[in-house]
């Protein structure tokens, strides 16, 4: 998954081979959905379970990749971190880099999607937000510093 992002995103915006944060951020944050579709939803637990990745350069250039699932209604949530957890950050992740991100449902399954602005995400550092926002309710998640 991570090649398949970094060739694409190559082909699609060639600068963009000399830029590893733009580079590293879009194979994080695919992984990191990606991730979350085998984990969480039948996609990855049943036998005939299937996800797809679709990726695009949309409007003002922005990089939007979708991932569609077979996930429940419930859809995926910000959790408060606790620092005994080994997981469970995918999510706080995604909303610290991606420029937007977001869920629709459908009626079988959901599509995570998010977008990223080359020029914002290239200049992104992963290591320290200073807070993370829940970008649907504008709620701060967890301040860091």
């Amino acid at each position: 998954m991570r090649i398949y992002a970094a060739s694409w995103l190559v082909r699609e915006l060639p600068e963009a081979a000399d830029d590893a944060n733009l580079l590293d951020n879009v194979r994080l944050l695919v992984t990191e959905i990606a991730t979350n579709a085998i984990r969480h939803t039948i996609s990855g637990r049943w036998r005939n379970g299937a996800f797809r990745v679709r990726m695009w350069r949309g409007s003002g250039g922005r990089i939007r990749v979708e991932v569609r699932d077979q996930g429940w209604w419930s859809g995926p949530r910000l959790r408060n971190d606790d620092a005994n957890e080994t997981g469970g950050r995918g999510l706080q992740i995604l909303a610290a880099v991606a420029t937007k991100w977001g869920v629709r449902r459908h009626l079988f399954g959901r599509t995570v999607w998010f977008e990223l602005d080359p020029i914002a995400a290239s200049m992104a550092y992963v290591e320290a937000p200073e807070q993370i926002v829940d970008q649907a309710s504008g709620r701060v998640i967890r301040s860091y510093g």
